[in-house]
């Protein structure tokens, strides 16, 4: 008596086959998908600055007229960096918080934004801040941008900046185009 077995194989409609010839053992089939896979890449940006919150340089207690310089601010500015990573084009852009900067134990109340100055040098001309985004730099996507520094000062006036404790928030954005 003999025994025999049949073996069947079906082929799927999505399938493909591959055979393998020679000695490389390899089998490399085309495969096409109905429906490939999909990688949605977002706008990957990141903005870290340092430090996070820093007291304005203090005058000194032998403040004299050029400690209070209105266009420029106060002599010894108070340094803020950033690095940006991005995976397309960038910009950074820097505003105040709030129009007007927070007095207590005496200070003025309205003590306008404008009194922060800002520069990308230590030295020379500043720019008065703004509630409007000004852009202080932008490039293109890396993986790790060199440090910016932007200097910032506070304009002192001997009329109506009294006594007191003055506080402001600055806002750095990153945007992308």
């Amino acid at each position: 008596m003999s025994a025999g077995l049949v073996l069947g194989a079906r082929v799927a409609a999505a399938q493909t086959t591959c055979s393998v010839s020679g000695a490389s053992g390899k089998c490399s089939p085309n495969v096409v998908l109905n429906n490939p896979g999909t990688m949605i890449n977002p706008a990957l940006l990141t903005l870290t600055v340092t430090p996070t919150s820093s007291s304005l340089s203090p005058l000194s207690v032998t403040a004299t007229m050029s400690d209070m310089d209105i266009a420029a601010g106060v002599a010894t500015p108070t340094p803020v960096s950033f690095t940006v990573q991005a995976n397309r084009a960038w910009s950074v852009q820097l505003s105040g918080a709030t129009a007007t900067w927070t007095a207590t134990a005496g200070g003025w109340a309205s003590k306008p934004l404008s009194d922060l100055r800002w520069s990308l040098s230590s030295t020379g001309a500043t720019t008065a801040m703004s509630l409007t985004p000004a852009t202080v730099t932008s490039g293109a996507a890396t993986g790790g941008s060199l440090a910016t520094t932007v200097y910032l000062r506070p304009a002192v006036h001997w009329a109506t900046d009294k006594p007191g404790t003055y506080t402001i928030g600055v806002q750095f954005t990153i945007t992308s185009p």
